[in-house]
């Protein structure tokens, strides 16, 4: 379950799960904020946070 770093609200489901390097990437779509983000974890933590902004692509939030 991840939350929006932007209104807050909870996603209980990935919308895709992929492998990068060491890394376990989530993505999770927020329906209100309609913002994309995603979360990397490595080993079964939580490592950092990537949302799309509309101009700038992927930044860490």
């Amino acid at each position: 379950m991840a939350k929006c770093p932007n209104c807050k609200a909870e996603s209980p489901n990935p919308a895709k799960t992929w492998k990068y390097g060491i890394f376990t990437v989530k993505a999770y779509i927020c329906k209100n904020a309609d913002t994309v983000q995603r979360i990397l974890d490595r080993k079964g933590k939580h490592s950092f946070t990537l949302k799309l902004m509309k101009v700038k692509g992927y930044i860490k939030a």
